[in-house]
């Protein structure tokens, strides 16, 4: 019996000293779980006295080589296709229509586009279509398709408007002085009738409403008269702008007349009624010293108002950043996937919190086809579109002529013909939460459009989603990997290659998707290393070793006795 025992304890030591020996073996092996051998003592229950007390021990048996299944370090790679489970469960795999499992991730593409390991399995999943994932489980591909492009319907332009930058020409608050020309921005004379003739002098002081002028007169020098009173009451003008929109539209019957007069009264204008025919102005009346009266009006015949062409602002040009105040561009998309350039060019208008909006496409202003009544081009955005904010610099809203141009009233901005493919498709503009702040000007801008785009990586999230990245900037979601868990892992039958199935003991496999329920979520770029730890191992070896020497001896001892006994006479 001796030497029985001593044999299986050789053996056992064998055993364990050969486990040993392949957890070393695989300390750098991605996803290996390291085992352990589990012995048992032998008895002989056939002998008599079985059970006793005083009953030999026949050796060690191996009662079972287990397996350890304690998460590995993760270590991070370069590979977005490398994957590890950052808590329970495995990844699913079909090796020949069988289902195994495994927690090594260092997974690869094949020529087919499919997810597979380094073996030729293939990883499982759900699959997307059009974004939406499914509820089968099959093995997960990566579609190589080109993306079609997706027209632009709509932008939006969160800016901030500076508040400390001046109208142009700028408005003077300061108090008129004719000897300080600071306090005016243009003038103008005319001689009267008188023997001798009296200069009368009009000052134009740039007021708070837009293209609009507070009116001062002087008469040879003097801005009072004998009984000290002014020799011109309180007047304003507003004239039209650069384009002689107003006039072209309203008053002037077609024919645009830049920077022509369209008011003249005591106060700023408040409402479009008040805004007239340049020719039909009753004008502005001076009477001198000497009680003769000049009369400044715009019928052609001197003296006519002057009009401020050489200090408003000049018509407004993408190219010439004097004619706005703030503007920038930006890309967009047509149906076919065609870049396009869109800018947006704000001009403050007075000192009301108003600005208008220019939109161009491409670098063009206008419409490419088409035209107003009378033939000419139609700007992408109405004239005096303008932006309104509060005193407390939020935005109100955008409207269509800004005061005195016409009565305010929301509008929603979108713009048509700017799609060469698509003339009639809308561009919707929003402006969302714009402000007036006393900050330098700056614009926040987004779009919905692409072009189309090339396949140009993959990776995956927390939850497992795979991802494709497209050479449009554009992301797709094109499936989500599965995990499996088992009522008891411990009872998981080694495959080879680091995999498992399914056995009886373990149980059926609970297949579902990371992060959720008792599942771990997925770490990318990266792999789980090896559990084995080569401190420990090296003891072992040195336990197995010892182990095996000592049962040895047993053996020698053995052998030695009997020899003794065969050599008595």
């Amino acid at each position: 019996m001796g030497f029985n025992t001593a044999l299986s304890g050789i053996k056992a030591s064998a055993d364990f000293l050969s486990t040993t020996g392949n957890n070393i073996a695989n300390s750098d092996t991605t996803g290996f779980k390291k085992s352990r051998v589990e012995f048992g003592d032998l008895y002989n229950t056939n002998v008599i006295g079985a059970g006793s007390s005083n009953t030999i021990g026949s050796g060690v048996a191996v009662n079972n080589i287990a397996q350890e299944f304690s998460s590995g370090n993760i270590s991070y790679t370069d590979n977005n296709l490398d994957l590890a489970v950052d808590g329970t469960g495995f990844f699913v795999l079909d090796v020949g229509g069988t289902q195994a499992y495994t927690r090594a991730g260092d997974f690869k593409l094949n020529e087919e586009g499919y997810l597979v390991t380094n073996d030729g399995a293939n990883v499982q999943g759900y699959n997307a279509v059009n974004g939406i994932i499914g509820g089968s489980l099959e093995d997960l591909v990566v579609p190589t398709e080109r993306i079609a492009p997706e027209a632009s319907t709509e932008v939006t332009v969160e800016s901030n408007l500076d508040s400390r930058l001046d109208d142009v020409p700028p408005y003077i608050p300061s108090t008129f002085d004719p000897g300080d020309p600071d306090t005016y921005t243009f003038t103008q004379t005319a001689n009267s009738a008188s023997a001798p003739p009296e200069a009368v002098t009009l000052y134009y002081a740039k007021a708070e409403a837009p293209n609009t002028y507070q009116v001062y007169a002087t008469v040879n020098g003097e801005q009072l008269d004998a009984t000290d009173t002014p020799y011109l009451a309180d007047t304003f003008v507003t004239f039209d702008d650069a384009d002689g929109s107003f006039t072209a539209s309203a008053a002037g019957g077609g024919t645009a007349v830049p920077f022509a007069p369209i008011y003249v009264g005591t106060a700023a204008p408040t409402n479009a009624g008040q805004l007239g025919d340049p020719t039909a102005l009753a004008g502005i009346s001076v009477t001198d010293s000497a009680g003769d009266t000049v009369t400044f009006d715009f019928d052609g015949a001197a003296p006519d108002i002057v009009t401020p062409d050489n200090f408003a602002r000049p018509t407004f040009d993408p190219a010439d950043p004097e004619s706005y105040t703030y503007g920038n561009t930006n890309t967009i998309y047509d149906s076919l996937g065609e870049e396009h350039t869109i800018g947006y060019y704000f001009i403050k208008q007075g000192e009301d919190n108003t600005w208008e909006m220019k939109v161009t496409v491409d670098g063009e202003v206008n419409h490419p086809t088409e035209v107003d009544v009378n033939g000419d081009p139609v700007p992408f955005l109405p004239e005096d579109t303008v932006v309104q904010f509060d005193p407390q610099g939020n935005i109100t809203g955008t409207y269509t002529g800004y005061p005195p141009y016409a009565v305010a009233s929301p509008t929603q901005l979108s713009i048509t013909g700017w799609d060469p493919s698509d003339l009639f498709s809308p561009l919707e503009i929003d402006l969302g939460d714009s402000t007036q702040y006393a900050l330098s000007s700056s614009d926040t801008f987004s779009q919905d459009g692409y072009s189309a785009g090339e396949l140009q990586g993959v990776s995956f999230d927390e939850d497992g989603l795979l991802i494709a990245s497209y050479t449009n900037q554009q992301t797709a979601v094109l499936g989500q990997i599965a995990l499996a868990n088992f009522d008891n892992v411990d009872g998981l039958t080694p495959a080879g290659d680091t995999s498992w199935v399914a056995s009886s003991n373990s149980g059926a496999a609970n297949v579902g998707r990371p992060g959720t329920g008792t599942f771990g979520s997925i770490q990318g770029g990266a792999l789980e290393e090896s559990n084995v730890d080569i401190t420990e191992e090296l003891v072992a070896l040195i336990e197995a070793q010892r182990n095996y020497q000592a049962n040895s001896k047993t053996l020698e001892t053995e052998n030695t006795v009997t020899q003794t006994i065969i050599n008595l006479r």
